[in-house]
């Protein structure tokens, strides 16, 4: 009974270990919920249905639903934060290089803490402090 009690105690870690690490580190799933945590944290916050991902689709970036994005200056620096939510995983994992490359051409050079990563339906990109403003 105490070892089936200790693997079940132990499995139950296990899964709520893996869900924490799951949730960090990404914007939230839901663009508007993502605007809320950037303006409760300080940012100015915007979300595009439609111009952005116009003009994505016409450079070839496919699936896009919304983008969101925030800045501020914090600490005398500046912050900023683009998420982009896709119709699917697919449109994303299609999108990642074309988007990455722009992510990277659009780094500021005082940007020490630049972050581009995909998660899911949504590729985001910018500083590691805005980004974790937006989860």
């Amino acid at each position: 009974m105490k070892k089936t009690l200790r693997l079940i105690a132990l499995a139950l870690v296990l899964v709520m270990s893996v869900a924490m690490l799951a949730s960090c580190g990404a914007p939230n799933k839901d663009p508007d919920d993502a605007i809320a945590a950037l303006e409760d944290n300080g940012y100015k916050a915007a979300k595009d249905n439609v111009i952005v991902p116009i003009a994505l689709r016409a450079l070839g970036v496919d699936g896009v639903k919304t983008v969101i994005s925030g800045s501020a200056v914090i600490d005398e620096k500046f912050q900023t934060v683009t998420v982009i939510y896709f119709e699917s995983k697919d449109d994303a994992n299609d999108a990642w290089e074309k988007v990455q490359k722009y992510a990277d051409d659009e780094k500021d050079e005082k940007a020490e803490d630049w972050v581009c990563k995909k998660s899911g339906a949504m590729i985001y990109y910018g500083t590691s402090a805005a980004i974790k403003a937006a989860q």
